[in-house]
């Protein structure tokens, strides 16, 4: 996790809108854009049809998973002159298409083929960074950082040796024209530092996921995983205690998203066995994870009491950048 800081500055040089779709075909523009995809939140609908929203100190409400994470433009801004136009949109659902055909697959702990494996990867890996809570609490200073960063005499001839380094020739002058570029994007659209660098970060987690052993374990009878707004966790276990936030490059970090009431995807260090059962303790205790994670809303398939309390107690209390995901660590 190192990466969401300016250690991954060599992209602003690099990186234009649209590198990472050029084959896509911009049809009719899309305004309201899920920021976790309807496809999943479908999975956590009851009998009834219904999605049951949580909020801190407030009554649960029923909804539907099309009416939920959604938000007007929310991965569009303009940079260099362009604009997006869904770019990022198309380039998340095709990541949502894949997933979605392999979906019965993990659900039913199918061996994926090399192929299958890097796109569920990376839908999980692009799911964690899409999110609002990633874009308020990690992305969201970066205009602030980037122009501390610009004011300083040697960033920009440190990047610059960096990138000869790596095999990246451009002039001292390139890349303070692209940095500044990015400061004023970020300036002017919320959205530029979140949603620009969001691929890069995608990829870039996307190996810590390959590595580990993955599991679908099931929920016990009458017991039920719930579902939030920022839905891809990450643990680290000391002393059988749970350390919600570690890095996802941490050995010992096991990587959690629920997919469905009955059923919990884990990406686990290889020393670390999971059974294909849970306990009915051991899903309370990730129900509190998730409500941990959570940046404003928690999904269930039913009303209880029991999961406003949870939620209550419990909403967002693992602030990244404060109490998890440290700078120091990750």
């Amino acid at each position: 996790m190192t990466n969401q800081g300016f250690s991954s500055l060599k992209i602003v040089a690099t990186c234009d809108v649209g590198e990472y779709d050029r084959s896509m075909k911009v049809g009719k523009l899309t305004r309201k854009e899920h920021i976790v995809p309807e496809m999943l939140l479908s999975q956590f609908v009851g009998d009834d049809g219904k999605l049951w929203v949580y909020a801190k100190n407030h009554a649960p409400r029923p909804s539907i998973p099309r009416r939920e994470c959604v938000e007007r433009d929310f991965y569009e801004f303009e940079h260099r002159g362009k604009t997006t136009d869904n770019r990022y949109e198309n380039w998340l659902s095709q990541i949502e298409g894949d997933a979605a055909q392999l979906l019965q697959s993990i659900l039913q702990r199918r061996r994926l083929r090399k192929g299958d494996a890097e796109a569920w990867g990376m839908f999980v890996s692009s799911l964690f960074g899409r999110t609002k809570k990633v874009r308020s609490q990690i992305t969201g200073p970066i205009a602030e950082r980037l122009q501390e960063w610009t004011e300083r005499p040697d960033s920009i001839r440190d990047l610059h040796y960096r990138m000869q380094q790596m095999g990246h020739f451009y002039s001292a002058d390139e890349i303070r024209r692209a940095a500044e570029e990015c400061l004023i994007s970020s300036q002017k659209y919320p959205s530029f530092a979140h949603t620009h660098f969001l691929p890069n970060r995608a990829k870039m987690l996307l190996p810590c996921l390959l590595e580990r052993v993955w599991y679908t374990i099931e929920a016990p009878a009458e017991s039920y995983f719930l579902m939030s707004d920022c839905p891809v966790l990450t643990v680290e276990f000391r002393n059988s205690h749970p350390l919600p936030g570690s890095g996802f490059a941490n050995e010992d970090t096991v990587v959690f998203l629920p997919i469905s009431p009955r059923h919990l995807f884990v990406a686990s260090p290889h020393h670390i066995a999971w059974n294909d059962k849970a306990e009915a303790r051991n899903v309370r205790s990730f129900n509190r994870l998730i409500a941990q994670f959570a940046h404003r809303n928690v999904y269930a398939s039913v009303k209880a009491d029991e999961i406003s309390r949870v939620v209550d107690a419990e909403m967002d209390t693992a602030v990244f950048g404060v109490n998890a995901f440290f700078a120091s660590n990750n």
